[in-house]
C-alpha cells in the first residue's frame, strides 16, 4: 500500500508540475506576442507623426502658396490640422489599453479620416494662381501614408496571430484567468 501512495502522490506531483510549466510556457508565448504587437504599434505612431512634422514643416504660413487659394483651402487647412489632432489623440487608447478592439478601431477611423481630408484638400480646383498643394508636399505626404500602410500591414498580421493564439486549446482555457483579451486590428 505505501508504494501504490508513493507512486500516486508522485504521479499527483508531476502532473501539477507539468501544469504548472504548460501555463508559466503559455503566458510568456502570450506577452512575447503583446509586446511584439506593441512594438509594431510603435512603428506605425512613428509614422503617424511624420504627418504632423510635415504639416508643421509645409503649412500654408510656412510656404508660398498663392494668396488666391487661402481663402479656398483655409478650411480645408483647419480640418486637415484637426484630423491631425484626432489621430494624435487616438494614438494614446491602443497603448494604455493594452491592444484595446475599440482604441485601435477609433485610431483607424481617425486615420481614414485625416487622409479623406488630405484627399480634399490636393483636389481643390487649379486656378490660374497655380495648385494649392505644392508637389512636394504631396511626394512627402505619399511616402509617409506608404510606410503607414506597411507598418499598420505588419501589426494587423502580428495581432492577428495573437488573436488566434488567444483561441487555440488548450491555451484559451486557461488565457482569461491570466488576464488576456483579444486585440482588435487597425
Amino acid at each position: 500500500m505505501p508504494v501504490e501512495k508513493m507512486s500516486e502522490s508522485f504521479l499527483l506531483w508531476f502532473t501539477l508540475a507539468i501544469l504548472l510549466f504548460w501555463g508559466v510556457g503559455v503566458y510568456n508565448r502570450l506577452m512575447r506576442m503583446r509586446a511584439r504587437a506593441l512594438s509594431a504599434l510603435g512603428s506605425v505612431e512613428k509614422h503617424l507623426r511624420q504627418y504632423a512634422e510635415l504639416l508643421q514643416e509645409m503649412s500654408p504660413s510656412a510656404t508660398p502658396i498663392h494668396s488666391a487659394h487661402l481663402d479656398e483651402t483655409g478650411v480645408e487647412w483647419i480640418n486637415l490640422a484637426a484630423a491631425l489632432k484626432k489621430v494624435d489623440h487616438a494614438m494614446t487608447g491602443p497603448r494604455s489599453m493594452a491592444l484595446d478592439p475599440e482604441a485601435l478601431s477609433n485610431l483607424a477611423h481617425a486615420h481614414e479620416e485625416l487622409q479623406r481630408v488630405w484627399f480634399a484638400l490636393c483636389f481643390v480646383p487649379v486656378e490660374l494662381a497655380g495648385p494649392a498643394m505644392l508637389e512636394v508636399m504631396r511626394n512627402q505626404w505619399d511616402a509617409i501614408a506608404q510606410r503607414v500602410d506597411t507598418s499598420r500591414g505588419g501589426l494587423n498580421q502580428i495581432l492577428e496571430k495573437y488573436n488566434a493564439a488567444l483561441r487555440q486549446f488548450p491555451a484559451s482555457v486557461v488565457v482569461p484567468l491570466m488576464g488576456f483579451r483579444p486585440a482588435g486590428l487597425l
